[in-house]
C-alpha cells in the first residue's frame, strides 16, 4: 500500500477498482468489434489480437492489485512489474505495430514481407509473454523488485526472465529489415491493400498533395461491407460527373451520369 494510512485504504481500493469500468468498456469494444467479423489474420490484426489477450491478462492481474488485502502482499514485488508491462506493452506497444503495420502502405506506397511480419509477431508474442509471465513466479515465493541480489532460490526464474526478456530485444531486428528492405525495394502498394471502407483507403498510396485530386463528398455508410449497394463516397457530384466509391467493390455511376 505504499506506506498510506489505514484510513484510506478504502478509498484507494474503491478508486482502483473503478478503473476497471474503463478497462472493460474498451476490451469489451475489441471484442465487439471481432464479434461475426470476416477475419483475415494479416501482420496487423496479429498484432491487435496480442492486444487482446495481453490487456486481459494485465486487467485481471490489476484486480488483485486494488484489493487492500492482496495488494498489502503484492506491492512493490515482481507482480507489480509484470502486471505494469501486460498493460502498458501489451496493450499500447503492440498496438503501436498493428497500427504501424496497417499504415506502412498507405504511408511509403510499398508492401511489406507478410512472412516476416509474422515471424516478428510470433517471436515478440513468445518472448515477451515468457519474460513476464515468468515474473509472476517469484512473487509467489516472496522476491521484491527493485534488489540487485537476491537468494538462489530465485535464482531459475530470473534467469529465464533475463533470456527471453534479451530473445525479446532480438525480435524487433526483423521488423527493422522488413521496413528498411521494403521502403526501399518492397513491391508497390495498391490503394486499397486491406479492402477497407473508409475514405482514406481510396486515394492513392502514398496519397498526393491534399491527399485527394478531387475533394470526396461522403454520402453513405463506411461500414457495410460485404454489401454490394453499399457507397460511402462520390467524386465530383457538384460537377454532376462524379463516380461513386463502392468501398471493395466496382464502382457505380453516380446519379445524373
Amino acid at each position: 500500500m505504499g506506506g498510506l494510512g489505514e484510513s484510506l485504504h478504502g478509498p484507494f481500493m474503491i478508486l482502483t477498482e473503478l478503473i476497471s469500468i474503463p478497462t472493460g468498456i474498451v476490451f469489451l469494444s475489441a471484442l465487439g468489434t471481432l464479434w461475426r467479423s470476416k477475419v483475415r489474420l494479416k501482420v496487423p490484426l496479429l498484432f491487435a489480437l496480442g492486444v487482446v489477450f495481453n490487456f486481459s491478462i494485465g486487467g485481471l492481474t490489476g484486480i488483485f492489485l486494488a484489493d487492500v488485502a492482496t495488494d498489502i502482499a503484492l506491492q512493490d514485488t515482481y507482480f507489480v512489474v509484470a502486471h505494469f508491462h501486460y498493460t502498458i506493452m501489451g496493450g499500447e506497444i503492440f498496438g503501436a505495430f498493428a497500427a504501424g503495420y496497417y499504415w506502412y502502405p498507405k504511408i511509403t506506397g510499398r508492401m511489406y514481407s507478410e512472412t516476416i511480419g509474422r515471424i516478428h509477431f510470433g517471436l515478440m508474442f513468445i518472448m515477451y509473454n515468457i519474460t513476464f509471465l515468468v515474473m509472476f513466479i517469484p512473487r509467489t515465493v516472496g522476491m521484491n523488485r527493485r534488489v540487485a541480489e537476491y537468494p538462489p532460490e530465485f535464482e531459475f526464474s530470473n534467469l529465464v526472465t533475463t533470456i527471453a526478456a534479451f530473445g525479446l530485444g532480438l525480435s524487433f531486428l526483423p521488423w527493422v529489415y522488413n521496413m528498411l528492405n521494403s521502403w526501399i525495394r518492397g513491391p508497390k502498394a495498391p490503394d486499397n491493400p486491406w479492402d477497407a471502407k473508409t475514405l482514406e483507403w481510396q486515394t492513392t498510396s502514398p496519397p498526393p498533395l491534399e491527399n485527394f485530386d478531387e475533394f470526396p463528398t461522403a454520402t453513405g455508410d463506411a461500414y457495410g461491407y460485404g454489401d454490394d449497394l453499399v457507397v460511402h463516397a462520390v467524386y465530383g457530384l457538384r460537377k454532376g460527373e462524379g463516380v461513386n466509391v463502392n468501398f471493395g467493390h466496382n464502382a457505380a455511376p453516380a446519379e445524373g451520369d
